[in-house]
């Protein structure tokens, strides 16, 4: 988060993280970051935006006295916030609802989930590998078999990115990733340089202890894919990928997500989470679905009238969207995709 602050703050943008301690141990934390809007509106934003299943935190047990903790000092911050964002957080959180109700004064922030979003994840509870995918259905391992072969018999091999090697496979990781997004809308894409920045700085901190993990899967030493991932806590999150088109039919894409799920379950890890998003690709590999939701707070003062009626109609929009997403079948809301695609070029 550190180094999206460093690389990655909006213009006027000031930290705002809450530390909660309890006779010196640390019991919660916030990192919050306030964010200048127009008509001087003042956002709170988790720091490093809407990376999946980011929020505050607390020691299990302490959640509810860690927000009200966190309640009372948002509250007190000034310049005055009006809204609070928990963007990507997971749906049965209970940071949003903890925060209002323990918000001091006599009236309380209003509350509302505006988006939610499918979340594929993979449980590591069988073990291994070979557990994993025996509990896969005989189609499943039958192409993953096949996979390997061909992988093998093109000279394949992945491999896991260290220190040595990091700026040049972050390099690879942009390119891959803004070839397969060519022509649609990407904050990686968008923000190529900045984020660059922020993988290296975070590669170089947490790349020899696991925490960041940028696989890269080469044929006869040429990239072809590439998948970026954060662990801690035996939870790993992807944060996204990339491929090179001519070899997509080879499947290299899902050679690196494969290998990714084998490293997991050598660490030890309890969770590998392919985050939002509805993509075929994720749901091949995935077990269950433990959705994301977007909340926002708007927070009691004399501004939140004038807030409220501002953020209601972005509300009302991203609400209309995903009702309509949900009505219509899966290819009419693709082919209004890409008439969005074409449209917007």
């Amino acid at each position: 988060m550190l180094a999206f602050w460093r690389h990655r703050a909006a213009p006027g943008a000031q930290l705002r993280v809450v530390a909660v301690h309890e006779q010196g141990e640390l019991v919660g934390i916030a990192p919050f970051v306030a964010e200048p809007k127009g008509g001087g509106r003042t956002d709170l934003r988790m720091l490093g935006g809407a990376m999946p299943r980011t929020g505050p935190l607390a020691r299990r047990g302490r959640e509810w006295e860690a927000a009200a903790a966190v309640a009372g000092a948002l509250a007190d911050v000034r310049p005055r916030a009006d809204v609070v964002a928990l963007e990507s957080g997971p749906v049965a959180t209970h940071w949003p609802v903890a925060l209002s109700e323990r918000w001091p004064g006599a009236v309380r922030p209003a509350v509302r989930r505006y988006y939610v979003q499918d979340s594929h994840v993979v449980s590591l509870a069988a073990g291994s590998a070979d557990a994993w995918l025996a509990g896969k259905s005989a189609h499943f391992r039958k192409r993953m078999r096949k996979l390997r072969r061909e992988i093998e018999a093109a000279g394949g091999a992945t491999r896991m990115s260290t220190p040595e090697t990091l700026r040049d496979d972050v390099a690879t990781f942009m390119r891959l990733h803004a070839s397969r997004w060519e022509g649609r809308a990407s904050e990686i894409v968008a923000r190529a340089e900045q984020l660059a920045r922020v993988y290296e700085e975070a590669g170089r901190a947490h790349a020899a202890d696991g925490r960041f993990r940028l696989y890269v899967l080469e044929l006869d030493g040429e990239p072809v894919a590439a998948e970026l991932l954060a662990a801690a806590g035996g939870e790993v999150a992807s944060i996204n990928g990339g491929w090179d088109e001519r070899h997509a039919a080879l499947g290299v894409s899902n050679a690196c997500m494969l290998h990714a799920i084998e490293d997991a379950f050598a660490r030890g890890d309890a969770r590998l989470d392919w985050g939002p998003g509805e993509q075929l690709f994720k749901r091949r590999f995935a077990d269950g679905n433990d959705p994301v939701c977007w909340t926002v707070l708007v927070l009691p003062g004399p501004r939140m009238p004038l807030t409220l009626a501002r953020v209601a109609p972005l509300l009302a929009r991203v609400e209309a969207r995903e009702g309509l997403k949900r009505a219509l079948p899966a290819q009419q809301v693709e082919r209004v995709r890409t008439w969005r695609r074409l449209l917007s070029r």
